[in-house]
């Protein structure tokens, strides 16, 4: 403990700040990955035909997130982080407060997945300027330790809310998922300026056939991402009756877990490459399917459930992948936002054919067909250079965003 009291009073204030504004944007994290399904369960009384057509405006906001970096360009990432709080806290205010039925949820929702997404981007790039070269992959995961670490204290509400608030669970929550995310971005306008380039190069689109494997295993994660934020808390809340406070807790589990794993993922990355951690994620992929499919033992599909959780980690083998073979650094943000939109094309359309296959077929050959994709990832991971590439003297050290 005193060792980690150390590094945190050595660290660099900027690095601090942004941490801060991370902890407290990933309480509303926690919140709305604990609450969310149960919210539209209860609310709403949604069949597996309209939860899987709600994913395609749910993840429109991620299609649209090149053309949302395109327009902040200009800007310094550091306001890109401030504009992901407030559209976040907005929209889960709507969500709490302002969504008497389905039509007006959808726009809150639309609002609150914004935010979201935005920072996906902000995550990375924020997350490289503060590295340096080798320990890409260890900073990486210290921020997404960071959101873990908070998404246990929005679970953790979550969780206590489910036993007391009774009816006013879901208002309750996303108040305080809310209030979170506006302290996010009080942190985060806090952030020192400072040296380096005030923004991500002014750059609005990047296409380069050199990064057409992080392309691909962008298109591939987000097929396999979406089927299980979509149809595994699913499978769990309507087959197997997991209550508001059950999914809390898995939340809570799996990002208990995520405090460490993350943290020695990206540093495992940056020891054994890209293309290791690509091939394991596909492995353990095809395994996870297989249990959904033809296990019905409700440990087993809970443990599965929360190593899934786990393996979103992959993204920061794919961040620093794309470090690796950037041409030059103002390609990385609007190259991951490009990332994030292929990513998101396809996001937007698995889940409706994942409800119609459910419809037809039942449960399990949603989860047999994700299984395919666990086999493309392995030989997209084959393809992947592992090969060191020497970085640049000016990506060497580390940048204060302004």
């Amino acid at each position: 403990m005193r060792n980690l009291l150390d590094r945190w009073k050595n660290a660099d204030p900027a690095f601090k700040t942004f941490l801060l504004g991370v902890f407290f944007l990933g309480i509303n994290a926690g919140v709305l990955s604990a609450a969310f399904n149960n919210y539209l369960n209860d609310s709403f009384s949604l069949t597996e035909k309209q939860r899987g057509f709600l994913e395609f405006p749910r993840e429109l906001p991620g299609f649209l997130v090149i053309f949302m970096t395109g327009l902040l360009a200009a800007l310094p990432v550091r306001r890109w982080a401030i504009l992901t709080s407030l559209f976040t806290a907005v929209g889960v205010a709507g969500l709490a407060f302002l969504s008497p039925g389905y039509n007006s949820m959808l726009v809150w929702m639309l609002v609150w997945s914004a935010g979201g997404h935005l920072f996906m981007t902000v995550e990375s790039v924020m997350g490289l300027r503060f590295a340096r070269e080798g320990g890409q992959g260890r900073r990486l995961g210290q921020i997404s330790g960071m959101t873990n670490f908070a998404a246990i204290a929005g679970a953790g509400l979550v969780w206590v809310l489910a036993k007391a608030a009774g009816p006013a669970l879901y208002k309750s929550a996303f108040l305080v998922a809310a209030l979170a995310s506006l302290a996010s971005a009080f942190f985060f306008a806090r952030i020192p300026t400072g040296g380096g380039e005030a923004a991500p190069g002014g750059k609005r689109f990047v296409f380069r056939w050199r990064y057409k494997w992080y392309y691909l295993l962008n298109i591939l994660f987000g097929a396999r991402k979406q089927i299980f934020l979509t149809f595994a808390p699913w499978v769990l809340v309507t087959r197997y009756g997991a209550s508001p406070a059950v999914m809390a807790a898995l939340a809570l589990a799996a990002a208990a877990a995520g405090v460490v794993f993350r943290q020695a993922f990206g540093a495992l990355t940056d020891r054994v490459g890209e293309r290791k951690m690509f091939m394991a994620d596909a492995l353990i992929l095809l395994f996870i399917c297989g249990g959904f499919a033809f296990s019905s033992f409700l440990p087993f599909l809970y443990f599965i459930f929360i190593l899934d959780s786990l393996m979103f980690a992959t993204r920061i083998a794919r961040t620093t992948y794309l470090s690796r073979i950037v041409e030059e650094k103002s390609h990385i943000a609007p190259t991951v936002s490009f990332g994030i939109t292929i990513d998101h094309a396809v996001s937007m359309t698995i889940p409706a054919a994942g409800g119609l296959l459910w419809a037809a077929y039942g449960y399990k050959s949603v989860f047999l067909a994700a299984s395919l994709l666990s086999v493309a990832g392995f030989f997209a991971a084959l393809a992947v250079d592992d090969a060191r590439k020497k970085t640049l003297p000016s990506q060497l050290e580390p940048v204060t965003p302004d």
